[in-house]
């Protein structure tokens, strides 16, 4: 998305003009494009990353009550 972006929107690598634009999308609106492949690209790296520790995990879950914290009240 950032070479999309410079190339046309900034006339970087060469510039270009909206009959260049790669399957009719505008610079602006390739944000999207670029959204979609990073939530796929997240998802499949998830599934070949192992699950963190146990103990990593209960440190987080600690991490997140404050110390000296009571028990949640309405």
């Amino acid at each position: 998305m950032l070479f999309y972006m410079l190339k046309f929107k900034f006339d970087w690598f060469g510039g270009g003009t909206e009959k260049d634009w790669w399957f009719g999308i505008s610079p602006e609106g390739f944000g999207t494009v670029a959204m979609f492949a990073n939530f796929v690209v997240a998802i499949i790296v998830s599934r070949f990353t192992p699950a963190p520790l146990i103990e990593v995990t209960e440190i987080v879950e600690n991490i997140r009550i404050p110390s000296g914290a009571g028990e949640a009240t309405h």
